[in-house]
This record gives structure tokens, sequence and C-alpha cells, in this order.
């Protein structure tokens, strides 16, 4: 009897002391930045993430999008392994620094983005920010600055600026004090109490869901082929990333459709129409759209294909659609697509240039892929234009169910 009791209350304490360890166990978050955020700035951020409870900062160059976090940070060297990831940003085309005979400004935008790497999860928020100080040239001028600069001033026992490198130097590391402040705010009650240690079969799973057959694949070899999981797991995804090539492919096809190119829609059906996993109904209802081009008939049933084969589509294979649309467009190819539950992101390193001589090819991209991603959500959807990473809105397009027609313009 003793000895029963001994061994029950050793497997309780073993217990508790595995799950102690758990609780303890200290995720890796990797922290970095976009844009004009000076290192010391950086530094001030990593310390208040890595101040949350069983948090480990790493720093990081951010390399992309949620497919180069993945190929980085979990599909990637055993040494570059993380748990979550973390950017904060100021968008270039949103941040503006004035340095000017009286005064010295700053204003723009801060961004952060935080992705669960086992589940995918992706969460954000954008502040906005701005700040100003004046240059004081005499005594007299003293008496103009309002009392609260000075009291500010006094507080932190600095000098009032004499000069504009003075007042610029001053009002850049308030303007980062406000951006620590924001990212203290938004720790406050974000997800990232919610990341766990990695879970790399989870996140190869996840990646199956969306489409994304080839980073799947990078993240199943990462883990070793002749891991019984991973072949097990391998096997039953086989034919879902199968499905999900064959679903870019009628992606692409539709995107051309959309796009106002039949031809290259002919020959993308047809490697649709090859490929194992395509659906004959779903070729043939874009033969038949190919088959009436000539308007209003073809506009008709190109909408109706469109309305019933949009939500079907996969994450990679939307994506695949809109990319397919600006080729066709525009001739250029997005660098990035984003897609979120009822906006679209393109980023497009050529627009700047682009938008000068054919802004009328990137508005009917734009808003075509804002009435696709309303098709998609059944809801209001908006897109969005970008020439960089980070970079500020060049156009912002508008649809939702009612509108006949997408509404485009300067965001």
């Amino acid at each position: 009897m003793k000895n029963g009791l001994v061994a029950m209350l050793v497997a309780a304490t073993l217990a508790i002391v595995a799950s102690s360890a758990a609780l303890a166990a200290e995720i890796r978050i990797g922290v970095g930045s976009v844009g004009p955020i000076s290192p010391e700035g950086e530094y001030r951020i990593q310390q208040v993430v890595g101040s949350l409870p069983n948090i480990e900062v790493v720093p990081i160059v951010p390399p992309g999008g949620v497919r180069a976090c993945v190929r980085r940070f979990v599909a990637g060297e055993p040494d570059d392994r993380l748990d979550g990831v973390l950017v904060v940003s100021v968008p270039t085309g949103s941040f503006k620094a004035v340095r000017g005979s009286k005064a010295a400004t700053f204003s723009g935008t801060y961004r952060i983005w935080l992705l669960n790497l086992s589940t995918l999860q992706e969460d954000s928020h954008e502040f906005t920010f701005q700040d100003r100080e004046p240059v004081v040239s005499g005594l007299s001028a003293v008496f103009a600055i309002p009392a609260d600069l000075l009291s500010e001033r006094s507080g932190h026992g600095r000098l009032v600026s004499s000069n504009v490198y003075q007042a610029y130097e001053s009002i850049q590391s308030r303007v980062e004090g406000k951006l620590v402040a924001a990212t203290r705010l938004y720790l406050a009650t974000s997800p990232i109490r919610q990341i766990g240690p990695l879970d790399a079969l989870r996140c190869a799973h996840k990646l199956v869901e969306r489409g994304d057959a080839e980073t799947a694949m990078a993240v199943f070899k990462s883990m070793g082929v002749n891991n019984p999981q991973v072949k097990a797991m391998m096997a039953k995804a086989r034919e879902k990333l199968m499905r999900a090539e064959a679903q870019k492919l009628l992606g692409q096809s539709l995107g051309a459709l959309a796009g106002g190119n039949p031809e290259q829609a002919r020959a993308l059906l047809k490697a649709y129409s090859k490929a194992p996993a395509a659906d004959p109904s779903q070729a043939q209802a874009v033969r038949e759209v190919l088959a009436s081009l000539s308007p209003p008939a073809a506009t008709t049933s190109l909408d109706t294909l469109l309305k019933h084969d949009v939500p079907s589509l996969d994450h990679a294979a939307f994506v695949a659609m809109i990319e397919r649309i600006f080729i066709d467009g525009t001739g250029t190819k997005a660098a990035v697509v984003q897609i979120g539950a009822s906006q679209v992101s393109v980023e497009d390193r050529g627009a700047p240039s682009g938008l000068k001589t054919r802004v009328d090819a990137y508005a009917r991209a734009l808003g075509q892929s804002a009435r696709l991603m309303s098709l998609r959500c059944g809801c209001e959807a908006v897109a969005v234009l970008t020439g960089q990473e980070a970079g500020q809105p060049l156009l912002k397009a508008r649809f939702q169910p009612s509108f006949k027609r997408p509404e485009v313009g300067l965001p």
C-alpha cells in the first residue's frame, strides 16, 4: 500500500515538474524592422517584446511574407528555427521628415505584423504618429514655446533646441519613443501569447490547406523523409497537393479570362485539363465561356463562371489568379500578393513608373482584384497597390456585392 502511494506521489510530482517545464519553455520570436527605424529604436522594441513572460527575442532581418518566413525559419537551418515572427515597419512612402529653419517635423504610419509559424495565423495593427520640434534662436523666443514643451525638456534634462540638427535629433528620439509605446500597447492584447513551440507538421498541414504545395514539401523535407509521421502525412497530403496544383492552373486561367486575355486563358485551360486532379466540369465551364466571346453573352457567362468558381479556390489558386490579372493587364508580375479576410494587397515594384503611362491598366487590374476578393468573401472587399514592401498605397479599389463596377482611386 505504501509503495503504491509513493509511486503515485512520484508520478504526480513528475507530472507537475513536466507541466512547469512546459510552461517555462521560452518561445523564440524573431523581431525585425523595415523602414527608417534606428538601431537604437529597434533595440528598444526588441526589449519590450523580450519583457513578456517566456519570450526569447531573436533579432532578424525580415525575409518577406508568410512563405519566405516559413522557408527561412521552419524549413531552413536548424539554428534559424523560430516559433513566431514580429515585424515592425514604417512605410517609406508614409514617412515624412522635414528640417525647416524654424522647426523639424516627423510624421508617418507605424505597422506591426505578427506571424505564428505553427498555425500560420497572422495579426497586424497600424498606428499613425506625428511630432514637431521648434528651433529657438534667441532667449526671447523661449517665451513663445508651449509650457508642456518646456516641462518636457526640464523633466528629461534636455535643452531647448537651438539649431535644426539638434531639433531633428530630439524629435527622432521622441518619435521612436512613441513607436516603443505603440508596440507595448499592441502586445497587451495581441495573440503573441497564443504562440507555442514550433510544430512543423502542423505548419505543413496548414500550407497544404492553403494550396502551397512547394513550401509544404520544403517543410516536409526539413523534418526528414524517413520520419514515420512525415511519411504518413505526405501520403495523406499527396492528393490535396495534386488538387492544389490543379487549382492554381484553374485560378490562372480564370485570371487570364478576367484580365481580358482569352488566348492565355485557353493555354492555361489546356494545362489544367491535363492535370490529374482537374475537375472536368470546371474545365468545361471555362471552355463554354471561351466559346461565347461576343458581348454581352461573354460578360454574362464569365460573371456566372467567376461567381461559381472563385469562392471555392484555395489560397494559392486565388493568388495565382490575381497575379495573372496583373500580368495580362499591366504587363508586369506582382512581386508579392497578400490575401486577407477581405483585402488583397499587391506589391508591384514597377508600379511607381508604370502608373505614369498606364494608370488605366493598373486601375482595371486593381478594380478586378477587389471584385474577385468580394466574390471570394461574399462581403465588401478592398484591393491596395503598393510599389515596395511596407510601402505607402499608390492606388486603392473597393467593391461590394451591390456594386455594378469597382471604385478605384487614390488612397
